[in-house]
């Protein structure tokens, strides 16, 4: 994570299993930091799926493409 990050305290109800998994499949210390590593990955992917989107858009990329 980051250093600068500003991190703040706050409260979900989620499916403290799923938490644990999440945990153990990425090697977090602690349930939070699985939680900010995951929040960190969901938001480069969607950055991601948005760039790959605006190429599809100006036709530099996806089905035009011929090998």
């Amino acid at each position: 994570m980051r250093q600068s990050a500003r991190l703040e305290r706050k409260n979900f109800i989620v499916d403290g299993r799923k938490v644990s998994r999440l945990r153990k499949i990425l090697g977090a210390p602690s349930e939070s930091e699985a939680v900010r590593v995951a929040v960190d990955r969901a938001l480069n992917a969607e950055e991601a799926i948005g760039a790959l989107e605006r190429l599809r858009k100006r036709g530099t990329w996806g089905s035009n493409l011929a090998y």
